[in-house]
């Protein structure tokens, strides 16, 4: 009895894992999503040393996935109001199951980034891709207030010029923007 539990439990986690490579394939190939690609932690804490922001600061994570700047942001700044926004369900749904874990007031939203407003935002992060900051570059403009930052990791917004940018060698580099 017990190993037809496994087997049945072992499937359904199986079809979960189908199911999640089907999407996200779906979504790159056909929608031009971003594939889902956590950004990885020394690149996290170079971004962390490098930005400063006001203990209460707003901050989006768009394509927030599980939302790994959010939770190092916390442990900095426990009072600023962070937010993080993901389509795709299993990486927003993992980032939920983390935040009741251990209880974080991060609020994770799994939306269209295209549909949320960022005028309050003092800082936006995002690890996108190319055809993604095209369409972003025209929304930050319409949207963000002066003094308002972007931080991109990997894909510079394209006609905006950076104020800053770090380069991390083999992995990659950190663009900031100024708005």
């Amino acid at each position: 009895m017990i190993s037809v539990i496994i087997q049945v439990a072992t499937l359904i986690l199986l079809l979960f894992f189908f199911e999640f490579f089907v999407v996200q394939a779906y979504n790159i190939v056909f929608r031009g999503y971003a594939p889902f690609l956590a950004t990885k932690s020394v690149v996290l804490r170079r971004l962390l040393s490098e930005l400063k922001i006001n203990k209460d600061a707003v901050v989006y994570e768009l394509g927030a996935g599980r939302a790994g700047l959010l939770r190092m942001l916390r442990k900095q700044y426990p009072n600023a109001k962070l937010t993080g926004v993901e389509y795709s369900f299993f990486p927003w749904l993992i980032g939920k199951f983390q935040n009741a874990i251990t209880n974080s007031k991060i609020k994770l939203l799994k939306e269209n980034i295209f549909k949320i407003g960022l005028k309050g935002a003092d800082a936006v992060y995002c690890y996108l891709n190319v055809d993604t900051m095209i369409k972003l570059e025209e929304k930050f403009a319409n949207e963000l207030r002066e003094g308002a930052r972007v931080i991109s990791y990997q894909f510079p917004l394209p006609t905006k010029k950076a104020e800053r940018t770090i380069d991390l060698g083999e992995e990659g580099k950190i663009y900031f923007y100024q708005y």
